[in-house]
């Protein structure tokens, strides 16, 4: 009778767990966030994008995950891969701009993946001409595998003023 229990109870406490909202999931993840657990926020984050893709905690978790990734040390393809993510996702979102802008500066500056860049730069000029972001990215188009003495001579170049 006691296994029972012990079972009934074990089972309960797992499906409890298995059914959580999309705004558990979220906060949850925003708690463990705060505690500095960035393994568990992923999670959580990871699992309301998952089981809750249409809504705006999904959303939020999304954006969340890749700041996260952004923020961390080391490896930034998976920051990439959520910035893409979200565009896909979340295209009317009003951080798709900042999003699609991030994972090509991200592809430039830290990737070091030149052709990714100017492509995800343009696609981001194409889709999104008048954003407050627009001016920088082409600034980074034209600046694309370019030290600063190179941009500045060709700046140089460009800016010569002709004797009256």
């Amino acid at each position: 009778m006691m296994n029972r229990l012990i079972l009934l109870v074990l089972v309960c406490t797992l499906a409890s767990c298995s059914r959580r909202s999309e705004s558990q999931l979220y906060h949850e993840g925003m708690a463990a966030e705060e505690q500095k657990d960035m393994t568990t926020a992923l999670a959580r984050y990871g699992e309301a994008v998952e089981k809750y893709p249409a809504t705006a905690y999904a959303e939020s978790s999304l954006y969340r995950t890749a700041m996260i990734h952004m923020n961390a040390g080391g490896d930034k393809h998976p920051a990439v891969d959520a910035q893409l993510r979200f565009c896909t996702l979340f295209p009317q979102s009003s951080n798709a701009p900042s999003m699609l802008f991030l994972a090509a500066f991200t592809y430039n500056n830290d990737l070091h993946n030149i052709d990714s860049a100017r492509l995800l730069y343009g696609q981001f000029l194409e889709k999104y001409p008048g954003s407050e972001l627009a001016t920088s990215a082409q600034f980074e188009l034209e600046t694309l595998g370019k030290s600063p003495d190179e941009y500045l001579r060709s700046r140089a170049d460009t800016t010569t003023v002709t004797p009256k």
